[in-house]
C-alpha cells in the first residue's frame, strides 16, 4: 500500500478563532456563570419551579439588583430562561418569571451526541418489530424499569409502607433529586399527591416522537410505579412535549397501599 504525504501549507498568522475552539470557549463562559455561588443557588431554585425575583428575594435574602444582575448572566449563557406569566388577576403588567432552561446549556466536551444515538435506536427498533409491536413492548419495558424502581428504593430505605409523604420524601426528593430531577410538589394530601417536573433527561428525543416515548414508555413507566406502590393510580396530567412548560402528575391512593417489600 502506497502511503500518500500531504504537504502541510505554511502557517499563517491570523487572530481569527479555530471553529473547534468555539465550543470550548462556549463551554468555559457557561461553567465560568455557575462558578458564582449565588447564581448556582438560583439555578437550583429555578430547577424546581419558575420563580420571580421577587420569590427569588424571599427565598435567597439578596438585594433584587444584585438577583437581577445574577439572572442576566444566567440567561446570556442559556442557562436560564424567561417564561410566560398567565393566570393572574393582578392589575397592571404580571412579574417576569425564570426558570431553568428546558434544554442543557453545556452539550458536554468533547461533545458526544447520545441523543443521535438513541434516535438512530429507537428509529431501527420500531422499523425492525414494526410501530404497533414497539409501542407495547416499550411500555411493558416502561412498566418494569418503574416497578422496578419502587421495589429498590423500598429495600434502600426500609420502607415498610407507602404513603404519599413516604412517596415524595423517599422518591420525589430522595431518588429524583439525587439523579439531578428536582421536581415541585404542588400539593399532598393523606390520598394523593400532585408534582411537577421542568427537566426531561430525554426530551429532544420526547419531541421528535412523543407518542413513543411520552405515551408509551413513559406511561408505562407511572404504570409500573403504580403497580410497585400497590393500590395508586398515576394521572399525567400535563407535558412539556404536549405544549406544557412541564410535566405534572397526580397521583391518588385508592386504597391502603401495599407494604414496600
Amino acid at each position: 500500500m502506497t502511503t500518500v504525504r500531504i504537504p502541510l501549507a505554511p502557517e499563517t498568522p491570523t487572530h481569527r478563532s479555530s471553529p473547534s475552539v468555539e465550543p470550548v470557549r462556549r463551554d468555559v463562559q457557561v461553567l465560568d456563570a455557575l462558578a458564582s455561588r449565588p447564581r448556582a443557588r438560583i439555578l437550583e431554585l429555578l430547577g424546581v419551579r419558575p420563580m420571580s425575583v421577587a420569590e427569588l428575594e424571599r427565598e435567597l435574602h439578596h438585594p433584587r439588583v444584585t438577583l437581577r444582575y445574577h439572572l442576566s448572566v444566567l440567561l446570556g449563557q442559556g442557562l436560564v430562561e424567561e417564561v410566560e406569566t398567565t393566570g393572574t388577576r393582578r392589575v397592571g403588567r404580571p412579574p417576569k418569571r425564570f426558570r431553568a432552561a428546558r434544554k442543557q446549556a453545556i452539550p458536554g466536551y468533547p461533545l458526544r451526541r447520545y441523543d443521535l444515538l438513541g434516535e438512530i435506536a429507537l428509529e431501527v427498533f420500531v422499523k425492525e418489530v414494526g410501530e404497533a409491536r414497539a409501542l407495547k413492548l416499550l411500555r411493558r419495558k416502561g412498566q418494569e424499569i418503574g416497578e422496578l424502581m419502587v421495589q429498590g428504593v423500598a429495600a434502600e430505605r426500609g420502607v415498610t409502607r407507602w404513603t404519599p409523604e413516604a412517596f415524595e420524601r423517599h422518591v420525589l426528593e430522595g431518588l429524583y433529586r439525587s439523579q439531578g430531577s428536582a421536581v415541585d410538589v404542588t400539593s399532598r394530601t393523606g390520598k394523593e399527591i400532585t408534582y411537577r417536573s421542568s427537566h426531561c433527561p430525554i426530551l429532544e428525543l420526547a419531541e421528535k416522537h412523543p407518542h413513543i416515548v411520552c405515551d408509551a414508555l413513559d406511561a408505562g413507566y407511572h404504570e409500573g410505579v403504580d403497580r410497585g406502590l400497590g393500590g395508586v393510580r398515576t394521572e399525567r396530567i400535563a407535558c412539556m412535549v404536549h405544549d406544557s412548560p412541564y410535566c405534572e402528575y397526580r397521583m391518588s391512593w385508592r386504597r391502603g397501599a401495599k407494604r414496600g417489600h
